[in-house]
């Protein structure tokens, strides 16, 4: 289903300002039984994202009941919420102007089917030729300017489904559409998200989760040139959830028993 501002469609106004200038935010949540994964993390981060972007007037007793009547026929799928500044009334940056609603763009798709292998044993991965840009202004939140990524998802193949994005003084920040972890003996390591990158959901649920199990977490700024310094690494997103890594470029990694008793609890958690 495609909802904008609660009625079905798949269209939005040419001078929507998320379409004129990114000026915007999104969500994309696992929705398993009817129950969307995560769904007050999701909401935090549009509340973040709308503060960060001095989007106003977003009445979130709405957007709940639209969420939930996007997915009164869905049982399980993917459910993806764009919130734009809204519908400009006149062209320009200026965003004075006025008390405008934001738009609400709502629809859900099924959930992507990957290769097994990818799940159960992991993917090979390298690092990106491209870098991200400091920006800490607008680094954690998803905001609708994520182009880095989009150019980045150039060099995805069924080799390498994901790959990992480094800052320009090399230190390892996150994957194209996720986040990553190392493990060294039984402490996980995160990288720093301080001036780039996006603070995943399921990167907080992992952290929550690891922190339950007694195990130490610590975001660390980690060089792309220390990697075999680990003894394992994996992705995670709130979509595909963890996917385990076997190899950065040429560097292997044995299977790793505290990465794999995470994939397990986390799958069990939400299936």
């Amino acid at each position: 289903m495609n909802l904008v501002n609660g009625k079905p469609s798949s269209s939005i106004s040419i001078f929507d300002r998320g379409f004129l200038y990114g000026d915007g935010i999104f969500e994309t949540i696992l929705v398993v039984d009817k129950i969307p994964v995560n769904l007050s993390l999701h909401i935090k981060r549009i509340k973040a994202g709308c503060s960060s972007l001095k989007i106003k007037y977003l009445d979130y007793t709405v957007l709940t009941k639209l969420i939930v009547k996007a997915l009164k026929d869905e049982t399980s799928c993917v459910l993806s919420i764009t919130i734009t500044r809204g519908t400009a009334k006149k062209r320009g940056y200026n965003i004075n102007i006025g008390r405008i609603k934001p738009n609400i763009i709502i629809s859900t798709s099924k959930i992507p089917k990957y290769p097994n292998k990818y799940i159960n044993e992991g993917v090979c991965t390298k690092f990106s030729k491209n870098i991200l840009e400091n920006n800490n202004r607008f680094s954690k939140i998803k905001h609708l300017n994520r182009l880095e990524q989009v150019i980045a998802s150039e060099e995805l193949t069924k080799k390498n489904p994901e790959i990992i994005l480094c800052d320009k003084n090399n230190f390892i920040i996150e994957g194209v559409s996720s986040n990553i972890f190392f493990v060294k003996n039984n402490i996980f390591y995160t990288p720093l998200l301080k001036n780039c990158g996006v603070e995943g959901i399921m990167r907080s649920m992992i952290i929550s989760n690891l922190r339950k199990d007694k195990y130490l977490v610590k975001f660390k700024k980690i060089k792309k040139s220390n990697i075999d310094k680990f003894d394992g690494a994996f992705f995670c997103n709130s979509i595909r959830l963890i996917w385990n890594i076997k190899s950065i470029d040429t560097y292997k990694y044995k299977s790793n028993l505290h990465i794999n008793n995470l994939i397990k609890k986390i799958n069990e958690d939400i299936y």
